[in-house]
């Protein structure tokens, strides 16, 4: 059966001066997945999902989403238009401390001039969608938890209703019960939106939730496959690292790549 993918990243190539960090990098998404993305603090990982959603040109390869080449859009408003398609929802949330629940969730409909009143009841929609009270609008990010901050911005990102739903390390400094949660309202936001969904992380119990994981090493992806089986895999580079183990060096076997 043919896959039908909706980011297609071919040969890429980045560097910040000497520094390489994506080198002859291929990554072909499907489209309705849900993709993890693991590797090392260092690897690159945020730059390439910058890279998959227009915010970093590469230095040379192509960037297909959604049928698009990114990479060849001369126009601003022809990549907006791709770029309006995509949720990113950042590591810590980027919330504003200077606005309320409410006015962070809907900020992008606010900066098109749409009034309190017109926006109020899809923000309250959204929080219930993320299992937040809506009663929680008026707050200030400051008055909430850390899980609380990453459900309002995923809340502010749905807002778009997103083809494409991009989360950056979403569950970086929570606990493990929060972990969880944050992972199983990830999978059915997914599930409710038909998103394709793509996230980065450290954190092994996200392959209960993914379809597929792919692993970056040294510029590249070392390893793609079923996110079930990946506890399988003989790779001592990949069984080191998906257990967490630092110590001792790694001897890499033959890559797979599939």
């Amino acid at each position: 059966m043919k896959q039908n993918y909706i980011v297609k990243l071919i040969n890429l190539f980045k560097a910040f001066g000497p520094k390489v960090i994506s080198k002859d990098l291929n990554l072909s998404i499907i489209e309705g997945e849900f993709l993890a993305i693991i590797g090392r603090s260092g690897e690159g990982k945020s730059v390439l999902l910058k890279q998959m959603i227009g915010l970093i040109t590469p230095d040379s390869g192509t960037v297909i989403v959604d049928g698009v080449d990114l990479t060849a859009l001369k126009d601003v408003r022809e990549h907006d238009k791709v770029f309006q398609s995509c949720g990113y929802v950042f590591q810590f949330a980027a919330l504003l401390d200077s606005l309320t629940v409410a006015e962070n969730v809907g900020i992008t409909l606010f900066e098109e001039g749409k009034s309190l009143k017109e926006v109020l009841p899809l923000v309250r929609d959204k929080l219930v969608a993320v299992g937040l009270d809506p009663a929680i609008a008026n707050r200030y990010p400051s008055e909430l938890s850390g899980g609380m901050k990453k459900r309002v911005g995923l809340a502010r990102t749905l807002m778009r209703s997103p083809k494409i739903l991009i989360y950056d390390e979403p569950t970086t400094g929570l606990d493990p019960i929060s972990v969880r949660m944050i992972h199983e309202l990830m999978r059915t936001t997914h599930d409710a939106n038909k998103t394709t969904t793509v996230v980065i992380s450290h954190d092994p119990d996200v392959f209960n939730y993914a379809d597929r994981v792919a692993m970056l090493h040294e510029g590249r992806i070392l390893y793609i496959g079923d996110a079930k089986t990946i506890w399988q895999e003989t790779n001592p580079y990949i069984y080191q690292f998906i257990r967490g183990l630092s110590e001792g060096p790694i001897t890499m076997a033959s890559e797979k790549v599939k």
